[in-house]
């Protein structure tokens, strides 16, 4: 079932143009609320029983508090799937990136409690997925009221370097479990200049149907979540365009999903439609 419209939205070009120059935007009232309730319910839902790629990364490091981390939700959950196929946000990524479509490559609840101290490392996306290509991004739905201090952090433009960085593992290093052990990427991201602030840094208060797009290339972190009185429940959707094609180099994120039973399918080179990355939107249809 591809999208054929929803209540939308549509890309300004600045919107498009901010994308393009810091690799990042946000978005206000971009979902409407009934889509972040159903998530809601499926977060709980999730929480309790999650999938075969859950990775709890507080309980891995032994701090405190809960970060909850799954993938692929929308095969399991007919809220999630409801969200990527009737809301606007597969129209959103298409507009900001100019693509003609989009296929979803998955989707991620991250979720971190009150008093949960893990740290979202930084990182980008693209180090771990296994496509080649430029049109790619990340959409993070707030489904809760998160101050700056506990949300995502991008580094303004890092998009532009295309760094392949050494993979950082979420749960912390005593806790590799050597799924990302053959990746070949050697660069490293310079976290203490980042820290030192030698780097523009944005970021955002957000509110529930918040939306903040990113590109594969950004950079990116968190803190953990100190509140001791909010939650932070984020529902990430990552879309592939017109030019991203399959390559299953070492260490990407293909091989434990394989390991999972979500084998794509595809061959090096395809073009990323297929039965667990369907086409979603597109202008044509």
């Amino acid at each position: 079932r591809i999208l054929k419209h929803s209540r939308c939205f549509s890309a300004e070009n600045s919107i498009s143009k901010q994308f393009e120059e810091d690799g990042v935007v946000c978005l206000r009232n971009a979902i409407p609320m009934e889509f972040v309730e159903e998530l809601r319910i499926a977060t709980e839902r999730n929480m309790k029983s999650p999938g075969p790629l859950c990775d709890e990364h507080s309980a891995a490091s032994g701090t405190a508090g809960r970060f909850h981390d799954d993938q692929f939700l929308w095969r399991r959950h007919e809220e999630c799937k409801k969200y990527l196929f009737d809301s606007p946000v597969a129209r959103i990524a298409a507009e900001v990136m100019g693509c003609s479509s989009v296929s979803i490559l998955y989707d991620h609840l991250l979720v971190k409690e009150p008093g949960t101290v893990a740290p979202t490392p930084w990182h980008n996306d693209y180090s771990y997925w296994h496509i080649t290509g430029e049109d790619i991004c990340s959409v993070w739905l707030a489904l809760d009221y998160v101050k700056k201090e506990s949300m995502v952090t991008y580094v303004r433009g890092s998009h532009r370097w295309r760094m392949l960085h050494k993979i950082t593992n979420f749960s912390g290093e005593q806790s590799d479990d050597g799924r990302y052990e053959y990746s070949p990427n050697n660069a490293e991201i310079p976290v203490d200049a980042i820290e030192n602030g030698e780097y523009e840094l944005l970021g955002w208060d957000m509110e529930p149907g918040d939306v903040v797009l990113h590109h594969g290339w950004t950079i990116h972190g968190a803190s953990g979540n100190a509140a001791l009185d909010a939650r932070r429940r984020g529902y990430a959707t990552r879309w592939v365009g017109d030019d991203i094609r399959f390559d299953p180099r070492p260490g990407t994120m293909h091989y434990n999903w394989v390991e999972a039973g979500l084998d794509c399918g595809l061959s090096p080179g395809d073009k990323m439609e297929c039965d667990l990355y369907p086409v979603v939107f597109s202008s044509s249809e």
